[in-house]
């Protein structure tokens, strides 16, 4: 069975300047038809912005991201 959302070591920064700051780092997660998920942590872990990388509002900075069978990691306007 094909995952609907495959990621692949996602991982996502922001600069401060010239200096990385890691938010995300390295998810690896696999969501099937019908499943149900819930993304859980402590505040500043890194929830929201991989909801953002999820809904297509925001792309990693590196790592693969398939959506129903496209890879939607580097979308262009």
């Amino acid at each position: 069975m094909q995952s609907i959302i495959h990621l692949e070591n996602i991982s996502k920064s922001y600069y401060l300047g010239k200096e990385p700051l890691p938010v995300v780092k390295g998810i690896n997660l696999d969501i099937f038809k019908n499943e149900y998920v819930a993304l859980m942590g402590p505040s500043g872990s890194g929830k929201s912005t991989l909801m953002n990388i999820l809904g297509c509002l925001d792309s990693p900075t590196s790592g693969r991201y398939i959506l129903n069978g496209k890879d939607v990691s580097r979308m262009e306007d």
